[in-house]
């Protein structure tokens, strides 16, 4: 081969090279095309996954409701008993397709005396015409068919406790009826001893058995009377001063008290009481009165017949010397119809087995003086008479079976309550202000008026978004049987702004009836998770039609089935796309020119692995903003002051200390460290692509002192996360999750960056002084 040659051979070899490469770049992104719809699988199925952190998936709802019970259902055996009052409560909540068909059957049933009962089977209503006869005519005129009417209408007559007393052979109906009171309200005695002369006449401690009253067997009444006469009384003191003397004066005498008190006996008489003193030898019980002079509450404060000025503070004493706090019953024309009444829901199964046990032992330990069961019968006929006075005879009687035991009770009373206040206030409201217009002159009436108006028409409203939200806890209730549960979800719905509860409980409520849709199965495990459902976004909502095709009915069962397992391959799903989408721009797009070796192949994966997972989390994060918001009462006290101090004496408040780390926390602080992870690989394979290129040590020293900023990057997003934190902190009020962000972002950031200057840069570049030295 001759010289001229040479070059040529050169130039095709070259030219070979060249075009190799470029027939491999050709493959390469070629192939790395199969790589897309890898990704958009994978992207599918991943933010497709019914299964969330803080909320449940409706498509979760619908499949875990297949199969189970309906509210049409629920509807079809309300209908087939007669339980017209129930249908009535349900018929809003029932598929539109058949709700015609229920109208009809309801409005061909009704009768003037179904309307009053509310329906029931012939033996119910059977019930209804021989026990309670109905109810009179001044609210039959006004269609008030409460329950509670039909009860004080029964007992007003006089039969149904006397028959049920005769005919009764149930044992908690019995012992119900023997806690009646006959002569008034328990604890009807306070006004007729504070209203004895001998009592507030003389200054000092006054002792006061009671005697005769059923609900409190060995009491003793403890008063301290502070007084000053009106020689005492100086005349330029206000009333208020000398109020606080006497107070002072009261609590005083009984913190020094020595056995010199004035002893009486309180007996009943019928629906009054007798007051009369009695021989001072009486044995005191064991009691702290340092403690209860502090204890005692003010009863009665004013002048005495003798212009005297009296403190009178006081309260009743068990046989061991302890305080008791006895709560307000119902008042007396109330109390006796709604005892009444319920033993006779009670001796007709409207109540369950379990809640009339625990109604009949109530009973029974009241009498014997059991405080806690007298407290706890005591509240339950208030709570008896919130649902009495809003629903009708079978009505609540549907309800009140659904109940498990007394509990369900309770918590169905605290819902109805809950809903019921802003009708109250209007109510109230319009009330005040046509009082007012009666007093006002003729020219200022019409513009109140007008007001009036206004009000009654926002009365109205509220009336009847009281109703919906009425028979959605009545529907949810009878088709869950789990009261408690009910009302535990709407208690702890997540509140994520200053008095956000109304629309905490609006939104609850909205969520109960979708999950209602869905069937009693929805309904259940909705209550069993106690989270909110969650509302799709733009991408949910595109991608729902294609993720069943994919085999997503796997990951929906495993959604409710197995939710921890569930989130785990959501998770992966999610990476996994990102990754694959990696791959897929590091062959499509062009390389950088300044690329000119690669990194070791472990790096690269690494890196492209720790990113996608970064960008994973991230995402999570995105799905679910809710995430980095604290619920419900959780308050910054930082306020909008940025200092160091601030934020240090916030981590160190009490109720930091009772918060545990939550899946939040975790994830903010992986996300964080993966960041960093992500960061530290990156640096380490451009460290790799500068080791691979055949160039002189000189010069690499010079490249890697020119990705000293890329080196520090670790340092930088650390900081920058930490500002972001302490911004959540102000902004959105997150507690913990903040804190926890702004100390691992540094921490993180100062790790990492300290590790790959110290292991990976220092040793590298000594070597390639070492090397230059010798060139």
């Amino acid at each position: 081969m001759n010289k001229l040659q040479l070059p040529l051979v050169a130039k095709s070899k070259n030219i070979r090279i060249i075009l190799a490469k470029l027939e491999s770049n050709n493959k390469r992104k070629l192939g790395s095309v199969f790589f897309l719809p890898i990704c958009i699988v994978l992207a599918i199925l991943g933010f497709g996954s019914p299964v969330f952190f803080s909320a449940i998936s409706e498509t979760t709802l619908e499949d875990v409701g297949v199969g189970t019970k309906t509210l049409d259902q629920e509807m079809a055996r309300q209908l087939s008993q007669n339980n017209l009052g129930p249908a009535e409560m349900l018929l809003p909540l029932t598929s539109v397709e058949r709700r015609g068909e229920y109208t009809n059957t309801i409005r061909k049933k009704t009768s003037p005396e179904l309307k009053i009962s509310g329906g029931g089977s012939i033996f119910d209503q059977q019930v209804f015409k021989e026990y309670f006869g109905g109810i009179d005519k001044f609210n039959l005129n006004r269609k008030r068919y409460e329950a509670f009417i039909v009860y004080n209408r029964a007992t007003v007559q006089g039969s149904l406790r006397k028959r049920l007393a005769e005919e009764s052979s149930n044992t908690n109906v019995r012992a119900l009826l023997q806690a009646i009171p006959n002569d008034g309200r328990p604890g009807n005695f306070w006004n007729r001893l504070l209203a004895e002369p001998l009592v507030s006449a003389f200054p000092g401690v006054k002792m006061a058995k009671l005697e005769g009253f059923p609900y409190f067997p060995e009491r003793t009444i403890i008063l301290s009377v502070g007084l000053q006469t009106t020689e005492e009384m100086d005349a330029n003191k206000s009333e208020a001063e000398i109020r606080d003397e006497c107070m002072a004066s009261a609590r005083a005498a009984l913190a020094a008290y020595n056995n010199n008190a004035t002893w009486f006996s309180v007996t009943k008489d019928k629906s009054s009481s007798d007051v009369a003193k009695i021989d001072g030898n009486q044995t005191m019980p064991p009691a702290d009165f340092m403690d209860l002079s502090e204890r005692l509450s003010l009863l009665k404060v004013g002048r005495t017949d003798t212009g005297a000025y009296a403190v009178i503070i006081g309260g009743v004493m068990n046989n061991e010397g302890k305080l008791e706090s006895h709560g307000r019953w119902l008042p007396y024309p109330i109390l006796v119809p709604m005892m009444v009444g319920t033993a006779m829901a009670m001796e007709n199964g409207y109540y369950s087995d379990e809640t009339s046990y625990e109604i009949g032992q109530l009973a029974q330990q009241t009498l014997l003086g059991n405080l806690e069961a007298k407290e706890k019968i005591r509240s339950f006929f208030w709570a008896a008479h919130q649902l009495a006075r809003k629903m009708n005879l079978m009505q609540m009687a549907e309800l009140t079976k659904s109940c498990p035991d007394l509990r369900g009770v309770f918590d169905l009373a605290a819902m109805v309550r809950m809903r019921n206040r802003p009708l109250s206030v209007s109510i109230g409201s319009i009330k005040e202000l046509r009082r007012e217009i009666n007093f006002l002159p003729l020219d200022q009436r019409v513009e109140e008026r007008k007001n009036l108006t206004k009000l009654e028409q926002n009365g109205e409203v509220i009336r009847k978004d009281f109703e919906k939200e009425l028979k959605i806890i009545y529907a949810a209730t009878l088709l869950s049987g789990d009261p408690s549960g009910v009302h535990n979800f709407i208690e702890s719905y997540p509140v994520f702004k200053k008095d956000g509860d109304k629309e905490a409980a609006v939104a609850a409520l909205k969520d109960l009836r979708t999950a209602m849709y869905h069937g009693k199965g929805a309904l259940q495990h909705l209550l069993n998770q106690n989270k909110p459902i969650h509302e799709d976004g733009i991408l949910e909502s595109a991608i729902s039609p294609v993720f069943p095709l994919l085999g997503g009915f796997v990951l929906t069962y495993l959604s409710y089935e197995h939710r921890d397992l569930a989130m785990v391959i959501k998770l992966i799903l999610i990476t996994a796309s990102f990754f694959f989408l990696l791959l897929l721009l590091s062959n499509v797009l062009p390389r950088p020119t300044y690329l000119r070796a690669n990194s070791h192949f472990i790096l690269r994966w690494s890196r492209r692995l720790s990113v996608s997972v970064v960008w994973g989390l991230l995402s999570i994060l995105v799905l679910e903003p809710s995430l980095l918001q604290t619920p419900r009462g959780q308050v910054s006290v930082a306020g909008f002051d940025f200092a160091l101090a601030n934020l240090l004496a916030y981590a160190n408040e009490e109720s930091m200390a009772d918060q545990n780390l939550t899946v939040v926390t975790a994830i903010i602080a992986g996300v964080f460290l993966l960041i960093q992870v992500a960061i530290f690989m990156i640096c380490l394979s451009r460290i790799s692509q500068v080791k691979n290129e055949e160039l002189k040590a000189s010069l690499k020293l010079d490249l890697l002192d020119n990705e000293d900023n890329l080196f520090d990057l670790g340092l930088y997003i650390g900081l920058g996360g930490t500002v972001l934190s302490l911004i959540l902190l102000l902004v959105l009020d997150v507690k913990q999750d903040a804190l926890i962000g702004a100390y691992t972002s540094t921490l993180f950031g100062i790790l990492f960056v300290a590790a790959l200057k110290i292991f990976v840069v220092r040793p590298y570049r000594n070597h390639l002084l070492v090397k230059q030295s010798e060139e």
